[in-house]
């Protein structure tokens, strides 16, 4: 859509621009002064300005009834997505409750974990899509809540390896957008070390500090590039960094990753 306007832009101001050469030409022919001056430009400035207005309006009217039908349309199927991966979630925690045989707790407990990961995985799907379109908006929240919320999140998964030193802290931003620059923070560093992953929250500065494999000098000069993976044999889609690399330089967030190799890894990001 931006290109669509650009292009609208473009073409108006040639228009103009003609009409101008035009102009000019009339007042060589017919002698400089104020009078033909006058004449020449409400002959064709005005009408000029006129047809380019309702040009524009025309051409914007139907890019706005485009992108209306258009998030109409991802409201929809986004509602329509999340509804069964609902249902999904509600149905596994009842079956929980009157489950009593070991290996069938078992096998609903990874569903229940897939169905999260699942919803997780729309969650993200439905940030991107509406990002796009220009629907996501700022808004005031407490980092320290969304971060509590994001180690829970976690914790659910198995993964109970966290020590926190957290104060509040009000920011107003892309809170969705901040949600998963933390998820995929905290995933890598689950990923690549053993031991216990400290968050520190302090002065607006979010520190995510791992004693984990580490990267190595060569490899931090790659680690913004999409798709890029230190170790290629964990899971996933090493598109991480470049998503927390991205949402900061959108937001004006300064951040610095601190790394050693064997010594583990620190992502500081300064609001």
């Amino acid at each position: 859509m931006k290109k669509d306007t650009f292009l609208l832009l473009i073409l108006f101001l040639t228009i103009e621009i003609s009409l101008f050469g035009i102009h000019y030409l009339y007042l060589l022919q017919n002698g400089f002064n104020n009078s033909n001056y006058i004449v020449a430009f409400l002959i064709l400035f005005l009408p000029s300005a006129v047809i380019g207005y309702i040009f524009l309006y025309i051409a914007f009217e139907s890019i706005y009834s485009k992108q209306k039908n258009l998030e109409h349309l991802v409201r929809e199927i986004l509602h329509e997505i999340n509804l069964p991966i609902s249902t999904i979630y509600a149905n596994v925690a009842l079956l929980e409750k009157s489950c009593t045989d070991q290996k069938s707790s078992k096998r609903l407990k990874r569903i229940k974990n897939s169905t999260k990961r699942l919803k997780k995985l729309y969650k993200e799907l439905s940030y991107y899509i509406k990002k796009e379109i220009s629907l996501i908006e700022k808004e005031e929240f407490n980092l320290k809540e969304l971060i509590l919320e994001e180690v829970e999140h976690f914790k659910s998964l198995g993964f109970d390896r966290f020590k926190l030193n957290l104060e509040d802290t009000k920011l107003f931003l892309d809170k969705v957008g901040l949600e998963q620059v933390i998820d995929n923070i905290l995933e890598n560093s689950l990923k690549y070390s053993k031991e216990n992953i400290e968050i520190e929250l302090k002065d607006k500065t979010l520190k995510i500090k791992d004693k984990g494999v580490g990267i190595s000098e060569n490899e931090m000069l790659k680690i913004y590039q999409r798709y890029y993976q230190s170790d290629s044999s964990k899971t996933g889609e090493g598109i991480g960094l470049a998503i927390v690399k991205r949402y900061c330089d959108e937001n004006s967030l300064r951040l610095s990753i601190f790394s050693k190799k064997g010594e583990g890894t620190t992502v500081e990001i300064r609001f």
